[in-house]
Formats: C-alpha cells, structure tokens, sequence
C-alpha cells in the first residue's frame, strides 16, 4: 500500500494574522494572574479624627462628669467571605457576509455564543462549567452548507491557596508575547472554523488539561499536562474554510497540481493518545520581562496522509519537542517583544511522496506603540520560518513576512477603526482586513469589515484568493 504523506505546515504560514492565560467567567481583563483572584475584604484605610488634647487628658476626678464621645472609635470590621453562585453569557457574534469571488456560495453567515456558571464556595476553590454553540450557513453556490456545533467551553475545578493555583479540567491556555502567532502557543487547541476571521483568543478552545501555576515573586512555573488529547477543531469538508476544499481540488500548503484526486478521498482524523506537556517559565513585573518554555506534545493543526488504494486522508497529530525564549521590554513609550524556537521532527513530504522529518527555527520581532496618545493603536511584527532541510520537498522551505494591526478610536471613544494585515517577502501572499464599528452601545459593537485574501500556490492567500469576505456584523462581550 503505497501512502502520500501531504503537509499542512500552519504553524507559522497558516495563521499570518490571525493570550490571556485562560478566558476569565467575567469578561474582565486585570494584572496576569490576579484576574481569578478574590477581592479583599473591605476596609477603609481612613485614619481616625485626632481628640482635642484638652478632651484626650481629661483632670482626674472629671472623668465621669464628661458626656460619652459624639463618635465611637470602633474599628471597622473586616467583611467575612461570601459563597458566590454567577451565571451570563461570555461573548455573542451574529455575521452575516457576502463572498464576491467564491464558487462554493456567495453568502457567509456566523452564529456563536457561549454562557457559564461559576460557583466560589470559599476562598480556595472555585468551580465552572462553560459551553458553547457554534452556526454557520453559507449558500448560493456549489457547495451550500449549514453546520451547528454543540462544545464545551472552560469547565474545570480549581484550587489555589498562596502563590500556587492548581486547575483541571477543560482550559484555554495561550502561551507567548506575540499578538497573533506567538511561537510558545504549544498546549492549546486551535479553532479553524472561521479561518483567520476572528483576533487569537477567538481562534483558540477549552482542551482537558492539569495545570499546576506557582508563583516566585516575579517569577512564575506554568507545567501543563493534557492527558487527553483532542486536535483543532476543523470546519465541515464543505465549508470554504477547510483546509481540504473539495471543489477546488486543494490542500493549503500543497500544490495544487498534485491534488487532483481531493474530491474522491475520505477524510478522516486520528487523534488517539495523550497531548503531552510543557513547562514555561517566565518573569514579569519589571521593564525587561522574558519566558522560557519547554514543550513535547502533539500538534494541534493536522497534517494529512494519503492513503492511496482506500482514496483516505487521514488528518494526524504527531509529537514535537518545542525549545523556545520569549523577552519583552518597555522603554520610552516602546513596546518590544521577540520570539525564537526550535522544533524537531517536524514532518514533510519528499517530492517522491515519502514521509521525511527535518527541524524548524522560527522567529518572531514585535514592536508596539500609541503614537499621538492612547487612542491609536500600532502593533508591527517580522516573522520568519526555515525548515531546515536540502531535500526537496513539497512544502515551502522557508517563508518571511510581515503582519501586525492598526486601531483607533474617534468620536468621543465611540467609533472604533482598524486593519489587521499580512504580507510575505519572499512568497506573494497577502492578507487585509480592514473593519469599522460603532462601540458607543457597550457591551455591544457593530461593525462592517472585509476580508481580502491573495497570493501564489502553497500559501494562505493563493488557498482563499476566491473567498475574499465582506461582513456587517453584531459583537457582544460581556
């Protein structure tokens, strides 16, 4: 049985733009690793009003002429701990979209909400189950589709008593500095149903996990361990987001003329076995933050192999050791971020069809700015993949680019514009996304954006040059 081994290298090219440790019940965004945490007791800090010295050493044996005191100097009580029970929705986004180009369909609709319920019965523990409901519709063409998907959000049991905190349970845990790509992102579980529509933490699911956080003053020791390993969550084989399009005949990444016999292959998914685990280190609270991270577990996105006489692709999670440094630095109204890894046995496809291993080195420069104020957002990042190997191979060898973000706000905070946006140096592939949206009703925002995808073969671009997207849409985060 002779079998194809085809590549879907993502880890770097596929999410151009495209954490936050853990989505919090709430909404609410404060200082890394306080978010979970209690509030104190209340007490004020107001001292009490001096007495009159005349009043303070009253003569002996007046003592019991003078009145009792008009205030009393009790101190305040401290409030004890009260057993909260809470229950809301996370976020809620309805789109509706238009695909000009497209010969799958010509219209795009997204559905998704996700509620929780949390219950602190002390100090120490707390509990939460989350769950989320995913819709898409697209329809006008060749390959009209609906899709409904039931899945459960962040549902763990956790303990913290100090500087430790101990989770288990299902978790979204983003690692790296990075905004869209960061190279430390090694335990979590990637959502690929909208592709690269939605910001990092949209793309990202709750995956079961145990997770032991201990904190050394500015230090802190993440190990995570995921005993039951579950892979990116992929878009029906009819939505024009799969990696695998059946009527263009493509697998992202490949080129297409090797990929004729798409349409007639079934695909399937193996994702048996545990994740494995990580440890990452890291240091915050001073004006050079850096992180270490050591990983070996499976990769979330998949990589798929033919098998030839059955007409199968089978979507597979191998292992890789992941070695990676992460520094940050604030200094003069600069913010500058920097990654590098390295990962072994990475898979790639010999131009024979045989399977072969290499290692990659990847990097990441990040550099973050308010410039004219805090109502402008810049956010520029160089990126840069090498696998390093001299056999040829199906995959790109090496790919540098550039992406990054603008944002700003006008009126009076109530308008909100921006454009996210990806480019390669040595490969044509681009990405822009430019969106406007009314954000003067909080929670809630609406927007109009689109999406434009271009570029040659085995790039992101040259894969969704036909579903190039404009979208009006309602967000809600609550």
């Amino acid at each position: 049985m002779k079998k194809l081994l085809l590549s879907l290298s993502l880890s770097l090219i596929a999410l151009p733009v495209c954490a936050a440790d853990e989505l919090p019940p709430p909404r609410a965004v404060s200082a890394q690793d306080t978010a979970d945490e209690l509030p104190p007791p209340r007490a004020t800090t107001r001292k009490p009003r001096p007495v009159a010295a005349a009043a303070a050493t009253p003569q002996a044996g007046m003592a019991d002429d003078l009145p009792p005191p008009t205030a009393r100097s009790r101190k305040p009580a401290a409030r004890g701990f009260q057993p909260t029970l809470k229950a809301g929705i996370d976020d809620f986004l309805l789109e509706a979209g238009g695909l000009p180009d497209a010969a799958e369909a010509d219209r795009y609709s997204t559905l998704r909400t996700s509620a929780y319920v949390l219950w602190q019965p002390s100090r120490n523990w707390e509990f939460r189950a989350g769950a989320r409901l995913d819709g898409m519709t697209q329809a006008g063409g060749r390959a009209d589709h609906d899709e409904m998907l039931a899945d459960y959000g962040d549902t763990y049991v956790r303990y913290r008593n100090g500087d430790t905190r101990l989770t288990f349970g299902a978790q979204t845990i983003i690692w790296g500095r990075a905004d869209e790509i960061p190279l430390a992102d090694r335990v979590s579980r990637a959502d690929l149903t909208r592709f690269v529509l939605d910001d990092l933490p949209d793309r990202r699911r709750a995956q079961l996990a145990a997770r032991w956080e201990q904190t050394f003053g500015e230090y802190k020791l993440d190990a995570v361990w995921l005993p039951l390993f579950r892979g990116a969550q992929l878009p029906d084989a009819a939505s024009i987001w799969s990696p695998v399009n059946r009527t263009s005949r493509q697998i992202i990444g490949i080129d297409p003329a090797l990929t004729s016999w798409v349409n007639a292959a079934r695909i399937d998914e193996d994702e048996h076995g545990s994740g494995g685990g990580a440890l990452r280190l890291t240091r915050t609270g001073s004006a050079l933050d850096f992180g270490m991270t050591l990983a070996r577990t499976r990769q979330s996105l998949p990589y798929y192999r033919l098998d030839l006489p059955t007409a199968t692709l089978t979507a597979v999670h191998p292992f890789n050791t992941f070695v990676g440094a992460d520094v940050e630095l604030v200094r003069g109204g600069l913010t500058w971020r920097m990654e590098a890894g390295y990962t072994d046995n990475v898979p790639v496809t010999l131009a024979t069809t045989a399977l072969d291993t290499t290692h990659s080195l990847d990097w990441i420069g990040a550099l973050e700015f308010f410039p004219g104020g805090a109502d402008t957002r810049v956010n520029l990042q160089l990126v840069a993949h090498a696998l390093q190997t001299d056999r040829s191979i199906l995959e790109l060898k090496e790919y540098y680019g550039a992406n990054g973000e603008i944002e700003t706000r006008f009126g009076q905070g109530r308008w909100k514009a921006g454009m996210r946006f990806a480019a390669g140096f040595n490969v044509n592939d681009v990405y822009l996304s430019p969106k406007l949206g009314y954000v003067g009703w909080e929670p809630h925002e609406i927007y109009v954006a689109a999406h434009y995808f271009d570029g040659e073969a085995r790039t992101l671009g040259g894969f969704h040059q036909d579903h190039s997207l404009i979208t009006l849409g309602l967000r809600s985060k609550f």
